[in-house]
């Protein structure tokens, strides 16, 4: 008797842990390639390219899941009282994604901290919509405007 109880509850155990994995859940960020644009506040494109959004892992013991990919600069403006877009050259990108409240942060130039574009978005389907700031070491942000990103069909 004792030893079905205990083989029942071990069976449970192993069936519950190897049904609705997070890696069998369907998020709302998909990856893929989507075309951007980031504006200045009145509505004036700035900057637009494409970015990959290459990868999209759960984090270990947090409800987030980090996000890997790059971006290319197609135009940027020639306005030189955006500071921040020297820091932007095109190449790597990681960001945190929350599918609970389905927003994406994005950082532009990980490899520094001291003067980076930042980007917020609310996740959409296949649309990313939000803000980007210029933030320096001390944290002030600088400047900033809005985003905008579609998913290139394939």
């Amino acid at each position: 008797m004792k030893i079905t109880a205990i083989l029942s509850i071990v069976l449970v155990i192993v069936f519950n842990s190897c049904s609705g994995s997070d890696t069998e859940k369907t998020l709302t960020l998909k990856t893929g390639k989507y075309n951007y644009t980031l504006t200045d506040s009145a509505g004036t494109i700035l900057v637009d390219g494409e970015m990959m959004l290459d990868k999209i892992t759960k984090q270990k013991d947090v409800p987030d899941y980090m996000v890997t990919g790059s971006y290319t600069i197609k135009t940027m403006t020639t306005d030189t009282s955006y500071h921040g877009f020297s820091t932007m050259s095109g190449g790597e990108l990681t960001g945190y994604y929350s599918d609970e409240k389905k927003f994406l942060n994005i950082n532009t130039n990980p490899r520094i901290a001291d003067a980076n574009v930042f980007i917020n978005v609310s996740v959409k389907s296949s649309l990313l919509e939000g803000s980007w700031y210029y933030s320096t070491f001390r944290g002030m942000d600088k400047e900033g405007g809005f985003f905008k990103a579609a998913r290139i069909k394939k």
